[in-house]
């Protein structure tokens, strides 16, 4: 009786906890084709099918559930083994591969960018892919590995730690100006439900609005360009050369940074690192 290589029980097991080939393919670092290769392989040896379609996500057959439950339960064994065994030489885990971490702009043009050569430095095998923007990418599905939030979701298939709080802080281009009488630099109305664009509003609310963007780091270059304010989170606003923090005005309102990761993938050594390192960074501020 041919029995099934691990090789392809975890990929059996990887894509069903992704639900996409493409999320599977990024995990493993091997590309769709070696993905549905591995499965095919597997369903030839089991003599049956190991994955149907259901809700938009492949997910196993009735069949195959016992399966994957044992495959599981052996990914679990080996991490544990992994993560107890020291490397030869200082001990350290030879790391590789790709970690995805998605962040709002400001954490990533604020945080982490200045302080990507230290990570490069630490880990020179792991390529960390950043994905800015506002749009929060599905850690279920597997369209990012990490992900840096403002709030904390109330729920979901992930294993959550709290970093600290973003702090913001009004900007100018003169120190100690009159803020009543300034021109201003807004956020889009999209944000005009955050609490630091409430504590805006209620301290400023005839304000005179020359602009409007959707990114910290284009309101600094208007706010500069306009010789006007601006509300900016304190590790931009900070970084921005002939931009003056107003501390005559102390704003109240900060958020809360969160740090995700999906309860599977909390245990993979390069996850770890990004993990610890990007909480050092957050941290450090």
């Amino acid at each position: 009786m041919q029995v099934p290589d691990w090789e392809g029980l975890k990929t059996f097991v990887v894509l069903c906890r992704a639900g996409n080939m493409s999320a599977a393919a990024r995990e493993l670092g091997v590309n769709q084709t070696t993905v549905s290769r591995r499965i095919a392989r597997l369903e030839t040896i089991l003599g049956y099918p190991v994955l149907r379609r259901g809700d938009g996500e492949l997910v196993p057959t009735s069949q195959a559930k016992p399966l994957l439950a044992t495959a599981q339960e052996m990914e679990a064994n080996i991490a544990a083994v992994l993560a107890a065994t020291p490397k030869a030489g200082d001990g350290a885990p030879d790391l590789t591969g790709t970690v995805r971490v998605t962040a709002v702009d400001a954490i990533l043009d604020g945080v982490l960018l200045p302080a990507f050569g230290d990570f490069h430095h630490r880990y020179p095998g792991v390529q960390l892919d950043l994905i800015g923007g506002n749009r929060n990418l599905n850690i279920a599905r597997r369209e990012t590995d990490l992900a840096l939030r403002l709030a904390m979701p109330e729920s979901g298939a992930f294993r959550a730690r709290r970093l600290g709080d973003m702090q913001f802080a009004v900007y100018g281009p003169h120190r100690d100006m009159d803020l009543q009488q300034a021109d201003w630099i807004d956020l889009v109305d999209d944000f005009a439900d955050k609490p630091e664009q409430q504590w805006l509003q209620h301290t400023f609310p005839k304000r005179r609005v020359l602009a409007r963007a959707n990114n910290a780091a284009f309101m600094a270059r208007l706010a500069l360009q306009c010789r006007g304010c601006c509300l900016l989170p304190r590790c931009v606003g900070d970084r921005v050369k002939d931009l003056y923090r107003q501390d005559q005005y102390q704003v109240s309102a900060g958020r809360e940074v969160w740090l995700l990761v999906h309860q599977d993938m909390a245990h993979v050594p390069r996850v770890r690192a990004v993990m610890d390192w990007v909480s050092a960074v957050m941290r450090a501020l």
